[in-house]
């Protein structure tokens, strides 16, 4: 075949030099136009010449790749394909037929040579016509390689030329499913039971097909019926029919084979055999590209995922930061009215005033939880102490309290939502339960709001890999666009317009974070939500024992250090009321000095301080006496990661804002541990 189709473009080499040069020109230009068209179809015929038939389909693409740089359009492009396919091939003209009842002279009977040089002319005829259909349908699907990595398309090109090509009844293309371990049709090109044969799996070495998958060898079996190896399709007759099937490789593995199909008793022949393995070769080119382009896809798409993270995560890092500081001179402002009240309720026996020192007691401890608020959203407390959790009571928790909102409220509005629970996960995880269901409330009530016409509400768990445990709250609600799904964890976006504050998804972000867990949401508009989140299984670390608070108080030499007076005075005398020996310190440099003059039984430091901080306090502490503990009064404490104080030399942080109560609960702590050092 190689041999007629290089004798082919000899004879028709000028023909088809002209009509590319002619096309390409207004584009190239004439002169450039000639030499490259000249080029490309005299290395068309030296590789069908060659029997390189993968060479011209690469020197196809290569040639049509640099012509699509230069501006080439599409339409020219195919154009100039089928000016290399479309040849008038003369047909010798047959002679006249003789009228009835006349004898034709000696001159009109053609001779044996004549009509032995017609016969094969036509033979030569049908045999052109026949590898130039082949040749074109080649063309075509290398041009359908090309033009597209959608494996669909081309498979179901290179189906329905080879179905055309080859003439057969049917033309199934299977593909090697690496997770099921079975061959599955993709594309089926039939005029009938197609539903059936696309129904059909076949393990490796099962029926004809599974046995060219498992040899990589293509086989020919004319009378499919007599071969033990054949299956019959469910829900076809039974029927004589021939089979050729050719193995798809990639990498040298086989990926696929591609099944022909002729019903009755025309079989298949070798020629078929070597032209279905030309095809394969396309198939094996189209499906190499199509993974190597999902593959590249799936990596762009996590990394503009993680970026999308990352970009977040400097955002509210950023906020943090901000935050953290605004909350740390809060915290220090509150901890000095929080603490004179405390203090005066202890010595006030008046009603009245002791009332409104409860109130501006509760003022101060109120404040204090919102600065805990403002460090939550931004994601920055550590000092959450965790208990082991079955998420799937949080969950039904959750779904109770939320019930009167998607139950009792649409229903006083002619509508429904269904919420369907799926809850499959079984191992634990540590967390805190009160912060969790407000994250999953958050989520079931936006949810909600999200169909205000009615509609469905999925609420699942199950295990996930790598010991995690996945959460899912879907919803079949009016969705999200990409603008908007890019903003949902920014503080202070909503969608909700009067309703909304937009705190509620970036502070569930920050608890979620601070789980050492991730949320992510996928969203299309008028499709539905779905937000997913994951959570490290496993149990909670049992917390430290209280102290007694019945146990007699030990009296230590303390002292205290901060670079805030109303700070420090307030927690002198809170240590004196609780009978410590309280010396103080007006900052870093103070403390040192009184370190390096006296041993102390316990230093209570402030962090953030000029010149000498408390880390730099608690290590010069340590280094005069290993036997001091060390307090550090911060009102970062929410925001000091797990184990770095220790790593630092201290042992125990108090936050700021501080009660007498959490002053009393350390000087017993220190207590009980100075006694156990003794």
């Amino acid at each position: 075949m190689n041999l007629t189709v290089a004798r082919y473009l000899g004879r028709n080499r000028r023909r088809i030099i002209d009509a590319a040069a002619a096309l390409l020109a207004p584009t190239l230009g004439r002169e450039r136009s000639v030499a490259e068209s000249s080029a490309f179809v005299d290395g068309l015929a030296a590789s069908f010449l060659h029997s390189d038939t993968m060479g011209v389909m690469d020197r196809i693409r290569l040639r049509f790749s640099e012509w699509r740089r230069a501006g080439v359009d599409s339409e020219a492009l195919l154009a100039v394909l089928l000016a290399v396919v479309r040849s008038p091939i003369r047909r010798t003209v047959p002679p006249r037929e003789p009228q009835a009842g006349a004898v034709p002279s000696s001159q009109e009977l053609p001779s044996p040579p004549m009509l032995i040089a017609e016969a094969t002319a036509n033979e030569m005829f049908e045999r052109e016509k026949r590898q130039k259909e082949k040749f074109a349908a080649l063309i075509a699907v290398s041009h359908a390689v090309m033009s597209t990595l959608d494996l669909n398309t081309v498979l179901t090109t290179i189906a329905k030329q080879i179905r055309q090509v080859i003439q057969t009844d049917e033309c199934t293309v299977f593909l090697y499913d690496e997770e099921e371990q079975v061959l599955r049709p993709v594309v089926c090109d039939a005029t009938a039971y197609v539903d059936e044969l696309m129904a059909v799996r076949l393990k490796l070495g099962q029926g004809i097909t599974g046995t060219v998958a498992l040899t990589g060898r293509g086989e020919i079996v004319n009378d499919s019926e007599a071969d033990p190896r054949a299956m019959r399709v469910p829900g076809t007759p039974p029927e004589q029919a021939a089979l050729l099937c050719v193995p798809m490789q990639a990498r040298e593995r086989v990926v696929g084979v591609l099944t022909l199909t002729r019903i009755g008793d025309r079989g298949f022949e070798s020629a078929d055999l070597d032209l279905a393995t030309l095809f394969a070769g396309q198939c094996s080119a189209a499906i190499a590209n199509a993974r190597l382009y999902d593959d590249q896809r799936h990596a762009f798409d996590e990394l503009r995922a993680t970026q999308s993270q990352l970009v977040q995560s400097a955002k509210l890092n950023a906020l943090g930061e901000m935050a953290g500081g605004v909350a740390h001179d809060f915290n220090n402002i509150l901890a000095a009215i929080l603490g004179r009240t405390q203090l005066m309720l202890q010595t006030v026996p008046d009603a009245e005033i002791r009332r409104q020192l409860r109130v501006v007691e509760q003022a101060a401890l109120d404040g204090a939880q919102t600065v805990r608020r403002v460090q939550e959203f931004t994601r920055v407390r550590q000092d959450e102490h965790f208990e082991t959790l079955d998420l799937n009571q949080v969950l039904l928790d959750v779904v109770e309290l939320t019930r009167p909102a998607w139950e009792t409220a649409p229903k006083r509005r002619g509508i429904t939502v269904d919420v369907h629970l799926e809850l499959h996960a079984s191992h634990p995880t540590a967390g805190n339960a009160s912060e969790l269901r407000e994250v999953f409330t958050n989520l079931v009530l936006n949810a909600v709001d999200a169909m205000p016409g009615g509609g469905e509400l999925w609420v699942a768990t199950e295990n996930g890999t790598d010991d995690r445990v996945l959460v899912h709250v879907r919803d079949t609600g009016v969705g999200m666009d990409a603008d908007t799904r890019a903003k949902i964890f920014d503080p202070f976006f909503t969608t909700k317009e009067i309703q909304g504050n937009g705190l509620g998804l970036s502070v569930a972000y920050g608890i979620v974070s601070r789980h050492r867990g991730t949320i992510a949401v996928q969203s299309e508009p008028e499709v539905g939500t779905v937000f997913t989140l994951t959570f490290p299984a496993g149990e909670a670390q049992p917390a430290p024992a209280a102290p007694d608070p019945d146990a007699p108080m030990r009296t230590l030499r303390v002292l205290v250090v901060d670079d805030e007076e109303a700070v420090l005075e307030v927690l002198g005398e809170m240590l004196l009321a609780l009978g410590m020996k309280v010396t103080r310190a007006h900052g870093g440099p103070a403390g040192v000095e009184a370190i390096d003059r006296e041993e102390f039984d316990a230093v209570f430091t402030d962090l953030g301080m000029p010149e000498v901080n408390g880390w730099d306090l608690a290590r010069h502490a340590r280094e005069r006496s290993p036997r001091t503990a060390v307090v550090l009064v911060t009102g970062w404490g929410f925001q000091l990661e797990e184990g770095a104080a220790a790593a630092r030399g201290v042992d125990l942080v108090m936050a700021k804002p501080f009660s007498w109560d959490d002053v009393e609960a350390a000087v017993r702590h220190l207590g009980l541990e100075n006694s156990r050092a003794a």
